[in-house]
């Protein structure tokens, strides 16, 4: 596996990552303006690993693709499953951790760091200045969130599928080929 294609890769997650924390920072004054106006409506808050975990993630993931010659596509899917249970450990500390804030866990999607939260703007706020969470957004758009992740999660699932399937063809290509080479006569023998 090439640095580049780790790190474009990378890049790309923790990118995403960067401009959802972005994404958040910028609503926060309008969600503060409708809180202040609507009386504390829940908000969504999403949560992510620091970037030392990713980092550290993926120079592991890179470090025993070499070892154990993984393909890019492998190594890259081994590094999405294990983000993906670094967010739910993320996620499952931040819910644990509710109960000491001033704010209430109303719906969650632990999976993919997701909470639709009630409370305090400045438990809230407090949260996100201390990197506990890495977004804020409107408390509607909770399931909207969630359902493009599922979908997200969904496709991934489907390329790996295919990729799993096009390596066991190319085997079994691979297999056949060397019974024909082999002198093989499998399936043109007849019992008689």
């Amino acid at each position: 596996m090439s640095n580049l294609s780790t790190r474009r890769g990378f890049l790309a997650l923790t990118g995403t990552g960067t401009a959802a924390s972005l994404a958040g920072c910028s609503q926060l004054e309008s969600l503060a303006q409708n809180d202040s106006e609507n009386g504390g409506d829940a908000v969504t808050v999403a949560v992510q690993p620091d970037r030392e975990a990713l980092t550290s993630l993926q120079e592991e993931v890179q470090n025993n693709a070499s070892d154990e010659n993984l393909s890019q596509q492998e190594a890259q899917q081994v590094y999405r499953e294990r983000q993906r249970e670094l967010v739910a450990e993320t996620a499952t500390a931040f819910e644990e951790s509710a109960s000491e804030r001033d704010f209430t866990i109303e719906a969650s999607e632990t999976e993919y760091g997701l909470f639709r939260v009630t409370g305090s703007d400045g438990a809230i706020m407090d949260a996100l200045r201390n990197g506990d969470i890495s977004g804020i957004y409107p408390g509607e758009r909770y399931e909207v969130i969630v359902q493009r992740q599922e979908r997200r999660a969904l496709l991934e699932q489907r390329r790996s599928q295919v990729g799993e399937a096009n390596e066991s063809t190319a085997e079994n290509e691979t297999a056949v080929g060397n019974d024909t080479e082999n002198g093989s006569t499998a399936g043109n023998e007849t019992d008689g």
